[in-house]
């Protein structure tokens, strides 16, 4: 039993035929973000080195006036008027670079791409489907993620599934669709991916088969999942 190839690929059954399918290469995706952290660096590197010298410019000021007579605050801002504003601008860029590398990285380490089937149980919403393919007798796979962004723990969370049907009345019972793990803890932050597995049993006619996910005490976030039988090639 395997799944199917996705139909948009090319004729060999690689995604190198698609025009962009440098969005999926992770060797080019790898790269680009190593790029965009050492932009992040280099710009963080000079700022800093704006500040020291900054600062040794201070303080060489500083030890020239230390026999002249104590300036007022109004003198010592009259004649340096861009210090403040100097240092306030570079903090604020310093922490729009942070910012933005944090960002990156965050997005790096996502667990989940666009389009993955989850269940968001913090905000009560689910996004993405669950599609699963076959061409002969056996189990199909694929998986769900879980997440938890906010602060308290959830406890452990079940998944159900309804029978899937197909429109000539053909039904694949619940008890042919699996979950592992099959209870879920779901601490405070925190995401998990669960695996769904369905049996397709030898005497199932083609055709495709539908149903809904479900979570267990959230009752406002459900998925709908579909599994399609292909004819076996003879």
């Amino acid at each position: 039993m395997r799944l199917l190839t996705d139909p948009s690929l090319g004729d060999d059954g690689t995604i190198s035929d698609i025009p962009w399918a440098s969005v999926f290469d992770p060797a080019v995706n790898v790269r680009a973000l190593g790029e965009i952290q050492a932009r992040g660096f280099k710009a963080a590197t000079e700022l800093v080195d704006r500040f020291i010298r900054m600062t040794d410019r201070d303080g060489a000021a500083g030890s020239n006036a230390a026999s002249a007579p104590n300036p007022t605050v109004e003198q010592d801002e009259a004649r340096n008027p861009t210090t403040l504003p100097d240092a306030e601008r570079l903090l604020a860029s310093w922490k729009g670079i942070i910012g933005q590398l944090a960002q990156s990285l965050r997005g790096a380490a996502s667990p989940t791409q666009a389009g993955t089937a989850a269940f968001d149980l913090t905000n009560d919403n689910a996004t993405g489907q669950i599609a699963l393919e076959a061409t002969e007798p056996g189990a199909v796979s694929t998986e769900v993620w879980l997440h938890n962004g906010g602060p308290t723990d959830l406890g452990k969370v079940w998944l159900r599934c309804s029978d899937l049907l197909a429109h000539d009345g053909t039904v694949i019972p619940a008890q042919m669709v699996r979950f592992e793990p099959d209870t879920v803890p779901m601490p405070a932050r925190c995401s998990r991916g669960v695996t769904v597995e369905v049996d397709v049993a030898d005497d199932l006619p083609p055709g495709c088969y539908r149903g809904t996910l479900l979570a267990d005490g959230h009752p406002d976030v459900w998925l709908p999942i579909a599994l399609t039988i292909k004819p076996q090639v003879s």
